[in-house]
């Protein structure tokens, strides 16, 4: 396993580093990047960069995963409406709710749809929403349910409703 930085702990969930830094069939190392891949119609070998010196070595690899890490990337929203939990998830939907109550920057008398944040007509996705489940395929289906809600939305807005 190559970790770009010093230590998981910036971009990795506490679980996951306690299961990858335990399991002896896996070896961390850390200031390091895979930054060519090679093959024909396979994978064939990766060229892996050692970060401190400069050193680059080619490993016979046939499978790559790549895990861009679980921080939520969100710093963005920081200055806008968007409410964000303690780890900087943008809350959505019902996780908006209170003690059964939206938050009092809700200016709406609908409630948030399920992927809306605290602003009406913005929608979270995929791993930067609170509670999200953190798969691939989950940020997929969301991200098109989100498209789904921007359009009734706009609909809504269209039709003069209350949004």
């Amino acid at each position: 396993m190559l970790i770009r930085g010093q230590a998981p702990s910036g971009t990795m969930s506490d679980y996951m580093i306690k299961r990858v830094t335990t399991e002896p069939k896996i070896e961390i190392q850390y200031e390091r990047e895979v930054i060519s891949a090679d093959g024909d119609n396979i994978l064939r070998q990766i060229v892996i960069k050692d970060r401190r010196s400069g050193s680059e070595t080619k490993v016979d690899a046939r499978h790559l995963f790549v895990c861009i890490g679980g921080k939520s990337n969100t710093e963005w929203a920081r200055d806008t409406a968007i409410l964000r939990d303690s780890g900087g998830y943008l809350i959505t939907g019902t996780d908006l709710y209170v003690d059964g109550k939206p938050p009092e920057r809700w200016p709406l008398q609908r409630p948030p749809m399920f992927l809306e944040t605290s602003v009406p007509g913005s929608f979270a996705a995929g791993d930067v929403r609170h509670n999200s489940v953190k798969r691939y395929a989950t940020a997929v289906g969301e991200g098109a349910m989100a498209v789904t809600f921007v359009h009734q939305y706009l609909a809504q807005v269209r039709a003069g409703g209350s949004v």
